[in-house]
Protein backbone atom coordinates (compact mmCIF):
# COMPACT_ATOMS: atom_id res chain seq x y z
CA UNK A 1 0.00 0.00 0.00
CA UNK A 2 1.13 3.40 -0.67
CA UNK A 3 0.82 6.58 0.85
CA UNK A 4 1.09 10.29 -0.30
CA UNK A 5 3.94 11.94 2.08
CA UNK A 6 3.18 15.53 3.08
CA UNK A 7 6.09 17.75 4.83
CA UNK A 8 4.67 19.58 7.92
CA UNK A 9 4.02 22.89 5.07
CA UNK A 10 1.38 20.75 3.22
CA UNK A 11 3.52 20.72 0.15
CA UNK A 12 4.43 16.80 -1.46
CA UNK A 13 7.30 15.02 -0.28
CA UNK A 14 7.03 12.04 -2.43
CA UNK A 15 5.41 8.35 -1.42
CA UNK A 16 6.17 5.85 1.39
CA UNK A 17 5.40 2.13 1.31
CA UNK A 18 2.70 0.86 4.37
CA UNK A 19 3.46 -3.06 4.88
CA UNK A 20 -0.72 -4.07 4.10
CA UNK A 21 -0.26 -6.72 6.95
CA UNK A 22 -0.05 -3.99 9.56
CA UNK A 23 -2.29 -1.20 7.88
CA UNK A 24 -4.30 -3.35 5.03
CA UNK A 25 -6.21 -5.55 7.50
CA UNK A 26 -9.86 -5.39 5.68
CA UNK A 27 -12.15 -7.05 8.25
CA UNK A 28 -11.37 -4.83 11.40
CA UNK A 29 -11.69 -7.12 14.59
CA UNK A 30 -13.77 -4.43 16.72
CA UNK A 31 -13.51 -7.41 19.92
CA UNK A 32 -9.65 -7.53 19.99
CA UNK A 33 -9.55 -3.90 20.16
CA UNK A 34 -12.22 -3.71 22.80
CA UNK A 35 -10.36 -6.63 24.94
CA UNK A 36 -7.41 -4.49 24.40
CA UNK A 37 -8.20 -1.23 25.09
CA UNK A 38 -9.72 -2.57 28.57
CA UNK A 39 -6.36 -4.40 29.29
CA UNK A 40 -4.65 -1.17 28.79
CA UNK A 41 -7.59 0.97 31.50
CA UNK A 42 -7.34 -1.78 33.95
CA UNK A 43 -3.54 -1.39 34.37
CA UNK A 44 -3.96 2.58 34.61
CA UNK A 45 -7.17 1.89 37.33
CA UNK A 46 -5.83 2.96 40.81
CA UNK A 47 -7.54 0.44 43.09
CA UNK A 48 -7.50 2.50 46.09
CA UNK A 49 -11.04 2.64 46.90
CA UNK A 50 -12.20 1.39 49.97
CA UNK A 51 -14.62 1.46 52.44
CA UNK A 52 -14.41 0.25 56.68
CA UNK A 53 -15.55 -3.16 57.40
CA UNK A 54 -17.06 -3.96 60.79
CA UNK A 55 -13.73 -4.96 62.48
CA UNK A 56 -12.94 -1.38 61.13
CA UNK A 57 -15.48 0.96 62.59
CA UNK A 58 -14.14 2.96 65.41
CA UNK A 59 -17.69 2.58 67.72
CA UNK A 60 -18.58 1.13 71.19
CA UNK A 61 -18.63 -2.34 71.34
CA UNK A 62 -20.44 -1.99 74.32
CA UNK A 63 -24.22 -3.85 74.14
CA UNK A 64 -26.51 -0.87 73.63
CA UNK A 65 -29.94 -2.65 74.98
CA UNK A 66 -30.77 -5.49 76.93
CA UNK A 67 -30.86 -8.79 75.63
CA UNK A 68 -35.09 -9.10 76.01
CA UNK A 69 -37.83 -7.08 76.07
CA UNK A 70 -36.90 -4.19 73.84
CA UNK A 71 -39.55 -5.29 71.02
CA UNK A 72 -36.27 -5.23 68.67
CA UNK A 73 -33.96 -7.42 67.57
CA UNK A 74 -31.11 -8.60 69.95
CA UNK A 75 -27.76 -6.90 69.23
CA UNK A 76 -24.44 -6.93 70.82
CA UNK A 77 -22.97 -3.43 69.12
CA UNK A 78 -23.42 -0.93 66.91
CA UNK A 79 -20.62 -1.62 64.26
CA UNK A 80 -22.98 -3.88 62.43
CA UNK A 81 -23.67 -3.02 58.71
CA UNK A 82 -27.36 -2.27 59.82
CA UNK A 83 -26.56 0.55 61.39
CA UNK A 84 -25.80 4.16 60.68
CA UNK A 85 -22.09 4.58 61.25
CA UNK A 86 -21.40 0.94 61.30
CA UNK A 87 -19.33 -1.20 58.95
CA UNK A 88 -19.94 -1.79 55.41
CA UNK A 89 -20.55 -5.77 54.19
CA UNK A 90 -18.96 -6.50 50.97
CA UNK A 91 -17.64 -3.15 50.52
CA UNK A 92 -14.37 -2.73 48.16
CA UNK A 93 -11.25 -2.95 48.48
CA UNK A 94 -7.66 -1.90 47.60
CA UNK A 95 -6.63 -4.36 44.54
CA UNK A 96 -4.95 -3.97 41.23
CA UNK A 97 -7.66 -4.20 38.32
CA UNK A 98 -4.54 -5.38 36.27
CA UNK A 99 -5.10 -8.63 34.26
CA UNK A 100 -3.18 -10.41 32.00
CA UNK A 101 -3.65 -10.80 27.57
CA UNK A 102 -1.48 -12.90 25.84
CA UNK A 103 1.04 -10.96 23.76
CA UNK A 104 -0.59 -12.25 20.31
CA UNK A 105 -3.24 -10.59 21.47
CA UNK A 106 -1.88 -7.42 21.63
CA UNK A 107 0.04 -7.62 18.65
CA UNK A 108 -2.81 -7.88 16.47
CA UNK A 109 -4.84 -5.79 17.92
CA UNK A 110 -2.18 -2.65 17.08
CA UNK A 111 -1.98 -4.22 13.57
CA UNK A 112 -6.39 -3.96 13.42
CA UNK A 113 -5.83 0.20 14.83
CA UNK A 114 -4.17 0.83 12.74
CA UNK A 115 -5.75 -0.67 9.67
CA UNK A 116 -8.64 1.08 11.05
CA UNK A 117 -6.79 4.12 10.31
CA UNK A 118 -6.09 3.26 6.74
CA UNK A 119 -9.23 2.09 6.20
CA UNK A 120 -11.22 5.32 7.35
CA UNK A 121 -8.76 7.63 5.72
CA UNK A 122 -7.55 9.13 8.82
CA UNK A 123 -3.90 8.20 8.39
CA UNK A 124 -1.10 11.16 7.23
CA UNK A 125 2.32 10.54 6.58
CA UNK A 126 4.11 13.35 7.32
CA UNK A 127 8.10 13.52 5.64
CA UNK A 128 9.30 14.72 9.77
CA UNK A 129 8.16 16.34 12.64
CA UNK A 130 10.71 18.78 13.76
CA UNK A 131 10.54 21.89 14.25
CA UNK A 132 13.49 24.98 14.42
CA UNK A 133 12.09 26.48 18.14
CA UNK A 134 9.24 24.77 20.14
CA UNK A 135 6.52 27.56 19.29
CA UNK A 136 3.01 26.41 20.12
CA UNK A 137 1.48 28.80 17.92
CA UNK A 138 3.69 28.21 15.01
CA UNK A 139 2.79 24.37 15.11
CA UNK A 140 -0.74 25.11 15.26
CA UNK A 141 -0.66 27.27 12.30
CA UNK A 142 0.68 23.98 10.49
CA UNK A 143 -1.46 21.83 11.87
CA UNK A 144 -4.63 23.71 10.79
CA UNK A 145 -2.99 23.69 7.33
CA UNK A 146 -3.06 19.97 7.04
CA UNK A 147 -6.68 19.33 8.82
CA UNK A 148 -5.50 18.31 12.00
CA UNK A 149 -7.00 18.96 15.11
CA UNK A 150 -7.46 15.58 17.19
CA UNK A 151 -4.81 13.44 16.32
CA UNK A 152 -1.82 10.91 17.90
CA UNK A 153 1.29 12.13 16.18
CA UNK A 154 4.29 9.20 15.97
CA UNK A 155 7.46 9.87 15.83
CA UNK A 156 10.51 7.92 15.32
CA UNK A 157 12.61 6.14 18.12
CA UNK A 158 13.35 10.19 19.81
CA UNK A 159 10.79 12.73 19.43
CA UNK A 160 12.10 16.15 18.60
CA UNK A 161 12.47 18.15 21.39
CA UNK A 162 11.32 21.51 20.03
CA UNK A 163 8.03 19.39 18.30
CA UNK A 164 7.61 17.84 21.75
CA UNK A 165 7.41 20.98 23.93
CA UNK A 166 5.44 22.99 20.99
CA UNK A 167 2.86 20.33 20.88
CA UNK A 168 2.60 19.77 24.62
CA UNK A 169 0.11 22.64 24.87
CA UNK A 170 -2.08 22.25 22.36
CA UNK A 171 -5.26 20.71 23.15
CA UNK A 172 -6.58 16.78 21.46
CA UNK A 173 -2.75 16.25 19.76
CA UNK A 174 -0.63 13.54 21.80
CA UNK A 175 2.97 13.54 20.52
CA UNK A 176 4.46 9.96 21.13
CA UNK A 177 7.97 8.04 20.39
CA UNK A 178 7.05 4.75 18.10
CA UNK A 179 7.81 2.52 21.29
CA UNK A 180 5.32 4.52 22.68
CA UNK A 181 2.31 3.33 20.41
CA UNK A 182 -0.43 1.56 21.58
CA UNK A 183 -4.31 0.67 21.01
CA UNK A 184 -6.27 3.05 23.09
CA UNK A 185 -3.94 6.24 21.95
CA UNK A 186 -4.86 5.30 18.51
CA UNK A 187 -8.04 4.77 19.18
CA UNK A 188 -9.01 7.59 21.06
CA UNK A 189 -8.18 10.19 18.42
CA UNK A 190 -9.32 10.91 15.12
CA UNK A 191 -6.12 11.12 13.12
CA UNK A 192 -3.02 9.19 13.38
CA UNK A 193 -0.29 11.08 11.83
CA UNK A 194 2.89 9.26 11.35
CA UNK A 195 6.84 10.26 10.32
CA UNK A 196 8.69 8.33 7.57
CA UNK A 197 10.77 7.10 10.66
CA UNK A 198 7.83 6.15 12.57
CA UNK A 199 6.55 4.02 9.48
CA UNK A 200 9.81 2.08 9.75
CA UNK A 201 9.71 1.78 12.99
CA UNK A 202 6.55 0.27 13.55
CA UNK A 203 7.24 -2.69 10.79
CA UNK A 204 10.69 -3.27 12.60
CA UNK A 205 8.63 -3.18 16.16
CA UNK A 206 6.18 -5.79 14.70
CA UNK A 207 9.54 -7.91 13.64
CA UNK A 208 11.05 -7.37 16.81
CA UNK A 209 13.72 -5.54 15.46
CA UNK A 210 13.43 -2.32 16.30
CA UNK A 211 16.50 -0.51 17.97
CA UNK A 212 16.47 1.37 21.12
CA UNK A 213 12.81 0.85 21.06
CA UNK A 214 13.58 -0.45 24.91
CA UNK A 215 15.61 1.71 27.33
CA UNK A 216 16.04 -1.63 29.42
CA UNK A 217 18.29 -3.22 26.45
CA UNK A 218 21.53 -4.85 27.70
CA UNK A 219 23.19 -1.80 26.98
CA UNK A 220 20.78 0.73 27.64
CA UNK A 221 19.56 -0.54 31.37
CA UNK A 222 18.24 2.14 33.76
CA UNK A 223 18.35 0.67 37.51
CA UNK A 224 16.14 3.37 38.73
CA UNK A 225 13.04 2.64 41.14
CA UNK A 226 11.19 6.16 39.46
CA UNK A 227 10.63 4.27 36.43
CA UNK A 228 7.67 2.59 38.61
CA UNK A 229 4.31 3.63 37.91
CA UNK A 230 3.49 5.24 41.11
CA UNK A 231 7.03 6.13 41.95
CA UNK A 232 7.56 9.80 42.05
CA UNK A 233 10.77 12.10 42.86
CA UNK A 234 9.71 11.93 46.53
CA UNK A 235 9.21 8.78 47.09
CA UNK A 236 11.98 7.82 44.83
CA UNK A 237 14.29 9.40 47.25
CA UNK A 238 12.59 8.05 50.40
CA UNK A 239 13.15 4.30 48.84
CA UNK A 240 16.44 5.42 48.01
CA UNK A 241 18.00 6.70 51.89
CA UNK A 242 16.66 2.99 53.23
CA UNK A 243 18.12 1.42 50.37
CA UNK A 244 15.39 0.44 47.77
CA UNK A 245 16.13 2.81 45.43
CA UNK A 246 17.05 0.39 42.48
CA UNK A 247 15.03 -2.28 40.87
CA UNK A 248 17.03 -4.79 41.26
CA UNK A 249 17.53 -3.95 44.61
CA UNK A 250 14.18 -3.67 45.24
CA UNK A 251 13.27 -7.12 44.02
CA UNK A 252 16.02 -8.44 45.79
CA UNK A 253 14.45 -7.75 49.02
CA UNK A 254 12.98 -10.60 51.01
CA UNK A 255 9.09 -9.96 51.10
CA UNK A 256 9.48 -9.29 55.26
CA UNK A 257 12.55 -6.55 54.58
CA UNK A 258 10.55 -5.31 51.60
CA UNK A 259 6.79 -4.48 53.70
CA UNK A 260 9.01 -3.12 56.62
CA UNK A 261 10.54 -0.59 53.69
CA UNK A 262 7.33 0.11 52.60
CA UNK A 263 5.80 0.74 56.13
CA UNK A 264 8.70 2.77 56.65
CA UNK A 265 7.93 5.59 53.88
CA UNK A 266 3.89 4.73 54.10
CA UNK A 267 3.93 3.26 51.00
CA UNK A 268 2.64 0.14 51.64
CA UNK A 269 -1.38 -0.12 50.55
CA UNK A 270 0.12 1.98 46.97
CA UNK A 271 3.03 -0.45 46.37
CA UNK A 272 0.49 -3.92 46.34
CA UNK A 273 -2.08 -1.64 44.55
CA UNK A 274 0.00 -0.50 41.71
CA UNK A 275 1.96 -3.92 41.57
CA UNK A 276 5.86 -2.36 41.83
CA UNK A 277 7.06 -5.58 42.58
CA UNK A 278 5.53 -6.63 39.22
CA UNK A 279 6.75 -3.62 37.32
CA UNK A 280 10.44 -4.00 38.87
CA UNK A 281 10.96 -7.73 37.75
CA UNK A 282 8.90 -6.79 34.34
CA UNK A 283 11.61 -3.95 33.69
CA UNK A 284 14.62 -6.00 34.76
CA UNK A 285 13.20 -8.54 32.20
CA UNK A 286 13.38 -6.07 29.19
CA UNK A 287 9.90 -4.41 29.17
CA UNK A 288 9.11 -0.64 28.63
CA UNK A 289 8.09 1.50 32.01
CA UNK A 290 4.54 1.14 31.87
CA UNK A 291 3.25 4.68 32.04
CA UNK A 292 3.99 8.03 29.35
CA UNK A 293 5.49 9.64 32.22
CA UNK A 294 7.87 7.03 33.20
CA UNK A 295 9.15 6.26 29.60
CA UNK A 296 9.34 9.63 28.69
CA UNK A 297 11.70 10.08 31.84
CA UNK A 298 13.43 7.23 31.00
CA UNK A 299 14.49 8.49 27.67
CA UNK A 300 15.98 11.49 29.53
CA UNK A 301 17.62 9.72 31.49
CA UNK A 302 19.24 7.84 28.26
CA UNK A 303 19.76 10.97 26.53
CA UNK A 304 21.93 12.17 29.58
CA UNK A 305 23.76 9.46 29.52
CA UNK A 306 24.96 9.76 25.92
CA UNK A 307 25.76 13.38 26.77
CA UNK A 308 27.51 12.70 29.09
CA UNK A 309 29.52 9.67 27.27
CA UNK A 310 30.53 12.29 24.30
Amino acid sequence: MDVSVKTLDGKAAGKAALDDAIFGIADIRSDVLHRTVRWQLAKRQAGTHKTQSRSEVSVTTKKFIRQKGSGGARHGSRNAPIFVGGGVAHGPRVRSHAHSLPKAIRKMALAHALSSKAKDGALIVLDDAKMDAPKTSDLRGKLAGLGIENALIIGGVSLDENFAKAARNIPNVDVLPVIGLNVYDVMRRKTLVLTKDAVDGISQRFEGKLQGASPFSKDNFIDDIQLVDGVGPKTAKALRAVGAGTLTGYVALSDADRDAVLEKVKKADKAKTEDWLGQCKEMIAGEPPRSKVDKDYAARLLAKRAKEAK
